[in-house]
């Protein structure tokens, strides 16, 4: 489940956009298929043959309350139009090949501050790194980045970070000029001194210690940038356990991202106007989200990209991979498309027993979708339900609300 909704596990009155960015701010800167046999257990990960309930047939749209909202999909989409758009849009796509913290360490999936950034100029650096990284960063040209954070409560965090450059001269000037850049700011005193990331000469990289406040314990931490290709890689590792193993995450994240990021075909960076906003299709069958200042929505990731939005990315993978979830649509809604209707129905029941795990109280289910489940906690509202292969997510501040937003998105995804 999508950590940035108000029911999923990080974000229990989560903070508004404004405080989680000056939040992070403030943190990083001190510290620097199978077929329908598909079901899930009692803990809520996924079990293999094990038949699943019976398929509801499709609900008729004149029985669906939805409101004001859109019921037939939006024409296709179209290029970017303009190169700004066409960054952000192509970062969007950079995620599927961006390496999580969870995959240089298995113990790092709890949430950790905003969890994720999409990088659509050098100003964003400036939500995890100091002002004169970004202005390098400026200085070398930056395309987009991604960036993914999680933590092991109390004993480790991991950023893993890939910047675009505009060709791989820029990315080697700029790893070492972003490297200096972070070095030169001293951190409550302590000022970062070279490290040495084995097996990786190409790292340039500092450390410095790191005591949080009301805590006695002192972290280590780590900020490395390697260039590779066109690309430069960002680690930013905090340790209770000392430099050795710091480095040592730092090297494997490096190890694993070198080979994911060479799969990845990132539109030229001359021609980001043109870059295909809606290539599946599924955006325009999804509910737009207008307005939205989250660069991260109105977007489309594979399944592999999707896990970084994630309240428990090990397990999503999991799930995703067992109902063949292929595309997850994130706009005012989140679209899941699974292999076949059954296993979407087992996306709707790993997701709703996950918020209520999470303590959500059962609200009424959506009129005319008996299948469907929702929930309360506080003042906001949760939906869920499958329409046809897909399964949909809805976030409300009430639940009338809620409720026409997944009759809507249910009719654009299965009329006609």
């Amino acid at each position: 489940m999508d950590t940035s909704d108000t029911l999923r596990r990080l974000s229990k009155g989560r903070l508004s956009k404004v405080g989680a960015l000056t939040v992070s701010v403030l943190v990083f800167a001190a510290c620097a298929a199978p077929g329908d046999s598909t079901t899930t257990d009692s803990s809520g990960a996924p079990a293999a043959n094990v038949p699943t309930t019976t398929v509801a047939p499709i609900v008729s749209p004149a029985l669906l309350d939805a409101g004001t909202y859109p019921t037939a999909p939006r024409p296709p989409l179209g290029n970017a139009a303009d190169p700004r758009t066409g960054a952000i849009t192509d970062a969007q796509h950079l995620a599927d090949f961006v390496v999580g913290p969870w995959e240089a360490d298995e113990a790092l999936v709890t949430p950790y501050l905003a969890t994720y950034y999409l990088l659509d100029s050098s100003g964003s650096l400036m939500q995890f790194a100091p002002e004169n990284v970004a202005q390098q960063a400026e200085r070398h040209g930056i395309v987009n980045g991604f960036a993914s954070a999680r933590q092991a409560t109390d004993k480790t965090v991991m950023m893993n970070a890939v910047f675009r450059f505009p060709d791989p001269a820029a990315a080697t000037a700029a790893a070492a000029d972003m490297n200096s850049g972070a070095s030169a700011q001293a951190i409550r005193g302590a000022t970062p001194t070279p490290a040495v990331i084995p097996g990786h000469p190409e790292a340039a990289a500092s450390t410095y210690p790191f005591t949080p406040h009301e805590s006695d314990r002192e972290w280590t931490v780590i900020r490395s940038f390697a260039p590779h290709g066109p690309y430069v890689f960002m680690q930013l590792v905090q340790s209770v356990d000392g430099f050795d193993p710091a480095a040592a995450l730092v090297g494997k994240a490096i190890d694993v991202q070198g080979p994911r990021i060479d799969e990845f075909r990132p539109a030229p960076a001359d021609a980001l106007a043109d870059v295909p906003l809606d290539p599946t299709g599924l955006l325009a069958k999804t509910l737009p989200l207008a307005g939205s200042a989250a660069p991260t929505k109105n977007a489309v990731y594979t399944r592999r990209g999707a896990v970084h939005f994630q309240s428990n990315p090990i397990a999503s993978k999991t799930l995703f991979t067992d109902t063949g979830v292929t595309a997850v649509a994130m706009a005012l809604t989140n679209v899941y498309e699974a292999k076949s209707p059954g296993l979407a129905s087992m996306v709707v029941g790993s997701f709703s027993k996950e918020v209520t795990a999470q303590g959500a109280a059962p609200a009424e289910p959506v009129p005319a979708l008996p299948d469907s489940h929702c929930s309360e906690r506080g003042k906001a509202f949760y939906c869920v339900a499958a329409a046809g292969r897909y399964a949909v997510e809805v976030n409300a501040e009430s639940l009338p609300q809620a409720h026409q937003q997944m009759a809507a998105q249910y009719i654009l995804l299965t009329a006609g």
